[in-house]
């Protein structure tokens, strides 16, 4: 075995004929690649049948071997599912050998004697393509992710009078290029509303691009937004494009709008008038065809009362403005939505989704859900995790679901039986951190201060609930 060089990769050699196994293990190994030599099929079938060791990158693989022919070694290769690349070499090659060998697997073949520069050009042809092949691989899985992502949380789930007007809405407004205010409380399903409105747009081809105001600093925004130019500021080491920029031809989501300073809100409502933008430290203009879709849970016309949002700007926005119902508001889809979440939660564990009993489904439809349809989702996990069998029932349900007052019922409104003062003090609070968490997008720095506590004491309740993952 040579050592090995720069390449780091590692070459296996096959061949009864000690003469070839030196002459390719001293090319290989020249050129940096660290090799390992056989001289029957049987060693390099157990050694590739290891889990140990380095992961080869290639096989030369003699047609003639002592106990078993190259093919039939290749044939064992590819029904185990090894996909190295495999270089076949004869010494009485011919045409009809070398198509058998390329159609049972192989990437190429070589006839003795070998010269260099052909050993070295067809292992790195053989290398770039299994490469690129890997990349597709990988592009791929990541488009099939990417599609399940699409079609199992950007639905607008639910056949109630509320889901139904709300698609009606927005299959309205996509038929036009009018700017649209998406309003609802957090967790409702405002950002899958703007990605039901780009799809249902002439827009649906181009680009879907998010700006988050709340998840941004203040002194970023704007070149997050359009971009900037080299050296306008420090750190700035080359120009980049904007989110703006990159939105032309299709729609900018501009997500919790109302978390943006004033400043900002001057910035976009001038590119909104003018159509142009320029960016940071930039004096060029650049016109762009974007379609404004923004979103807030907050009550803009009290920000506007209060001096906090501009009201040119909200008319700006507002052209179409749709509301999306809190859960609420449409219990009647609660069924609905507990069955697709287990189904998606139960696949990718690998398990038979289970079945809410109708107890606990009554139950789920008596609860105030302040943190909406994200909030359910959370509760169906956390229920998965507790219940053992298939049918979950009340029982199963998060304990702190049960200790939540019901809605206007008037039921359970007081202590449930055996529970004490402190417990329930314990679950209010720690609902409301739940919400706040999920309004910051987990951001633990912006909950504390939301919450008025320092953020040491926020990591050591959230660690006492088991709510993080820190120990």
């Amino acid at each position: 075995m040579s050592a090995p060089g720069p390449r780091g990769e590692t070459v296996l050699v096959c061949d009864d004929a000690a003469g070839i196994r030196k002459t390719l293990a001293q090319i290989l190994g020249d050129e940096g690649y660290r090799v390992e030599t056989f001289e029957d099929g049987g060693s390099v079938l157990s050694r590739l049948g290891e889990r140990t060791g380095p992961r080869p990158a290639a096989l030369f693989l003699d047609v003639w071997l002592p106990d078993v022919d190259g093919l039939s070694v290749l044939d064992q290769l590819r029904a185990r599912g090894h996909d190295l690349p495999v270089v076949m070499i004869s010494g009485h090659g011919t045409v009809e050998t070398a198509v058998q060998a390329v159609k049972r697997g192989a990437d190429d073949f070589l006839e003795k004697p070998l010269a260099l520069e052909r050993v070295l050009l067809t292992l790195e042809k053989a290398l770039e393509r299994s490469r690129l092949a890997r990349e597709r691989d990988v592009l791929a899985g990541e488009v099939a992710r990417q599609r399940e992502r699409l079609e199992e949380e950007e639905t607008l789930l639910g056949e109630g009078p509320a889901m139904t007007r709300l698609r009606e809405e927005l299959r309205r407004a996509g038929a036009s290029d009018a700017r649209v205010l998406i309003t609802g409380e957090s967790g409702v399903g405002k950002e899958i509303a703007a990605r039901t409105l780009h799809r249902l747009s002439p827009r649906a081809g181009g680009p879907f691009v998010e700006v988050n105001g709340a998840a941004i600093p203040e002194d970023l925004i704007e070149s997050e937004l359009f971009g900037h130019v080299k050296g306008s500021f420090t750190g700035a080491t080359e120009d980049r494009k904007g989110k703006w920029e990159a939105a032309d031809g299709g729609t900018l989501f501009l997500d919790e709008i109302g978390d943006m300073s004033p400043r900002t809100q001057a910035k976009i409502l001038r590119a909104i008038q003018d159509g142009k933008i320029s960016r940071v430290g930039g004096t060029r203009t650049i016109e762009t065809d974007v379609r404004i879709v923004a979103a807030t849970n907050r009550d803009l016309p009290k920000m506007i009362a209060a001096g906090t949002f501009r009201e040119d700007l909200y008319f700006r926005l507002a052209v179409v403005p749709i509301r999306v119902p809190t859960l609420a508001e449409r219990t009647e889809d609660i069924p609905v939505l507990v069955a697709h979440f287990a189904g998606k939660l139960a696949r990718r564990r690998g398990r038979r989704p289970p079945t809410f009993s109708p107890e606990a489904l009554e139950e789920l439809k008596r609860r105030p859900w302040p943190g909406n349809v994200r909030e359910l989702q959370n509760v169906v996990e956390r229920a998965l995790l507790l219940a053992d069998g298939a049918v979950i029932g009340p029982e199963d349900l998060p304990g702190d679901v049960l200790r939540l007052p019901r809605t206007a019922t008037g039921e359970n409104d007081g202590l449930l039986p055996g529970q004490t003062l402190a417990d329930a003090r314990d679950a209010f609070e720690r609902r409301v951190v739940v919400r706040v968490l999920e309004e910051c997008r987990g951001n633990v720095s912006r909950a504390a201060e939301r919450l008025g506590l320092d953020r040491t004491t926020l990591h050591r309740r959230l660690r006492a609930w088991g709510l993080t993952d820190e120990k």
